[in-house]
């Protein structure tokens, strides 16, 4: 099996020393703003037009009637595990684009949940699209300090006030702070610095399964735009910025194995233990069939040809590793600070930034069999069942790479060992930083003095590649503000913050700032 040097997850030391010369040589790149194609000054010429001041203060002075949106969106639940208000989110979401004076608005059938439409035609020379989530993860209330339906206003050092709900920043909090920037640029200029169309998606968190039946009636309309820009809250608790121009793919599937596909052990119930002296187990079958597929010593997939279509770092990602890797080194991992010891090998943090950044992965997230409960139960399980998922890099795809490993299973014997693919299989993303959208994403967060750090490409996934690979486009995202816990307990979002976290009304702001420097922003046609 051939391994590309510096991009799987086997490479050694020296490999990773060559890739930091080859980046290092590049030299000239010291800071992200050194990647903005315009001056500074002709950003701030850009940004500082009267009438975006105008809106600005529009903003600031509808704060209020903005946090009344916000909190009206997030009493609403949306929750797709549970099928609780997905359906009704969706019609609100359609009412919100009437509202803003969109020409189209319309729920859009899927065999899951719907998507959702819109459409604004504001006559002007560029197109964008927005992706826009509306559904959040489950809760349980009994664990929260603030009921996550109510949106209550409270305290929460280190900023004066936040939002507590679920889906307060995963997404409907920035979700909503984007459709009042939208709204307040109307109110004062009566239109829309670029067309938007609005593809929403209703099923994120479950891996987006139906997400293409939204996009496919407007398919070649959406060929017709130019980028996709995603906005959000993306002020870590410090202030600081993190961006990703691209996202890995992800393979996510269920294997079982079973006495009764096997032949072998138990065939329709769990056995007393005692049993084991003279049967096979079921469990111990699954194991060795995960033995056989990666060796946790070497940290390698041993699935043949699971490497063979990576593409190494171009120079463009090794240009931005070295900023991340040298200006950025004492941040890189600062989110995961709290839970993690010590990375793989004990790599360094910036060693460990290039794996996560380029390695593709073979990850347990769950395995169960028999008895699991408290105290003390002898059986014999007749199955035993894991949920695996793959992060893919370009240009590994997602059905190939299932069908690799469904081949190697074979191959080693485990034909009896079912294998179930699951989600909606997100296949990996990439844009350039010198896309224009991009670029005007940077420039607004020069223009408020934030540098962020630029990562090649998210270690996790999206359906971003729908927009990307396959209809062309081009795609970046970002805006001041700051939320967390998404996924967790009392997930929150800030709407006063302090002097280094904007609120709701600077995040605001940000995504005029965003909208109009992409308007203006010089692109080939």
């Amino acid at each position: 099996m051939s391994h590309p040097p510096g991009v799987t997850m086997t490479y050694s030391r020296r490999d990773f020393v060559s890739l930091a010369a080859q980046a290092a040589a590049f030299g000239a790149t010291t800071s992200t703003f050194d990647l903005i194609s315009l001056s500074p000054r002709a950003i701030d010429e850009m940004l500082q037009d009267a009438q975006i001041e105008k809106i600005k203060r529009y903003i600031a002075d509808h704060k209020e009637e903005h946090i009344a949106k916000v909190r009206a969106d997030l009493r609403q639940p949306s929750v797709s595990s549970w099928n609780r208000g997905v359906k009704e989110m969706a019609d609100i979401m359609v009412q919100h684009f009437k509202d803003l004076g969109c020409q189209e608005a319309n729920t859009v059938p899927t065999a899951g949940f719907p998507g959702v439409w819109a459409y604004y035609n504001a006559g002007k020379p560029k197109t964008i699209v927005v992706y826009l989530m509306y559904d959040t993860q489950p809760f349980d209330e009994s664990r929260w300090s603030s009921p996550p339906l109510e949106a209550r206003r409270v305290k929460m050092d280190p900023f004066t006030e936040v939002i507590i709900a679920r889906g307060a920043v995963n997404s409907k909090g920035p979700n909503r702070f984007f459709l009042n920037a939208l709204e307040s640029i109307k109110a004062v200029t009566g239109t829309l610095p670029v067309n938007i169309m609005f593809t929403c998606d209703g099923e994120e968190e479950q891996g987006s399964p139906h997400f293409h039946e939204v996009l496919a009636p407007y398919r070649e309309r959406l060929r017709t735009a130019r980028a996709l820009l995603n906005p959000g809250t993306s002020q870590d608790k410090d202030g600081s910025v993190t961006m990703s121009l691209a996202g890995k793919g992800i393979a996510y599937f269920e294997l079982e194995a079973s006495g009764a596909r096997w032949g072998r052990g138990p065939q329709k119930m769990p056995i007393h233990s005692s049993r084991k002296a003279a049967l096979d187990s079921p469990v111990w079958r699954l194991v060795d069939a995960l033995r056989s597929m990666y060796d946790p010593a070497q940290n390698k997939i041993l699935v043949p040809g699971f490497y063979d279509a990576i593409r190494p770092p171009n120079d463009e990602e090794k240009q931005l590793m070295q900023v991340l890797t040298t200006k950025f080194k004492d941040r890189l991992f600062t989110s995961d600070k709290e839970n993690i010891q010590t990375f793989m090998n004990n790599w360094t943090p910036d060693v460990a930034a290039w794996h996560l950044t380029f390695d593709t992965t073979m990850n347990i997230d769950g395995v169960w069999g028999g008895y699991t409960g408290p105290g003390v139960a002898t059986v014999l399980p007749e199955k035993a069942t894991v949920k695996i998922d793959c992060r893919l890099v370009p240009n590994q795809d997602v059905a190939p790479h299932m069908d690799l490993v469904r081949k190697h299973l074979d191959a080693k014997g485990f034909t009896d060992v079912e294998m179930r693919r699951m989600g909606g299989g997100d296949e990996w993303s990439q844009t350039s930083v010198k896309a224009p959208v991009v670029q005007s994403v940077l420039a607004m967060y020069q223009k408020n003095n934030i540098e962020p750090m630029v990562w090649p490409r998210s270690a996790g996934s999206s359906p971003q590649a729908q927009y990307t690979r396959e209809l062309g486009l081009t795609a970046g995202g970002g805006g001041m503000g700051h939320g967390s816990r998404a996924h967790a307990d009392d997930e929150y979002i800030v709407i006063d913050g302090n002097a280094q976290v904007a609120g709701i009304v600077g995040a605001e702001q940000s995504m005029v700032e965003i909208l109009y420097g992409y308007a203006n922003w010089p692109e080939k046609t």
